[in-house]
């Protein structure tokens, strides 16, 4: 018993909850959305905080540019496939955003 909780202790996205879901925009491909990591919702406040910016000075546009960036950050951090692979990495930010 102890070696097979060790297993599922250590298996991939165990630390995560997770659930499998079907995109009909994708042609009803499934894919697995796990919970945020760590580091991604670290990410997330500081694209929100910005660079020390308030509110209030920040156009519309730049308001909906970071909002979008951050979004961007947590989609590329929970989007797996059904082998519970990541989709993307960091590196493919920039490529979402667009």
């Amino acid at each position: 018993m102890a070696k097979d909780l060790k297993t599922l202790a250590l298996a991939r996205l165990s630390g995560f909850r997770h659930k499998t879901v079907k995109v009909p925009e994708w042609r009803n491909v499934s894919v697995v959305l796990r919970e945020p990591s760590a580091e991604a919702w670290y990410l997330w406040q500081e694209v929100l905080n910005g660079d020390g910016e308030d509110d209030d000075t920040l156009s519309v546009v730049a308001k909906t540019r970071r909002n979008l960036e951050a979004d961007v950050t947590l989609f590329c951090d929970v989007l797996c496939d059904t082998d519970l692979q990541r989709v993307f990495t960091p590196d493919d930010r920039e490529q979402v955003l667009a």
